[in-house]
């Protein structure tokens, strides 16, 4: 008997220095414990927000549910976030 298995790609895990793009904002990640991630929610790429913290398997599942797609490091580069 067959099992049928997820053939859907996971996610990437939360890294350091990423930046995830949803339809009308950006989130990019400044810190990664074992608990918490550190992120900062842009609208405009260029602005400086403050630093807020939620727990690693919220964010995740807020990103999964707001369909949000990683930004390339290249494109990312181009845009000048750090």
């Amino acid at each position: 008997m067959k099992t049928k298995t997820n053939t859907r790609n996971p996610s990437p895990t939360l890294a350091k220095g990423q930046l995830w793009k949803m339809k009308d904002l950006h989130i990019q990640i400044t810190e990664l414990g074992k608990i918490l991630v550190h992120y900062k929610m842009l609208k405009d790429l260029g602005q400086v927000r403050r630093t807020q913290m939620s727990r690693i398997d919220s964010m995740e599942l807020y990103l999964k549910t707001h369909r949000a797609r990683i930004v390339k490091r290249a494109s990312a580069d181009r845009l000048g976030i750090a």
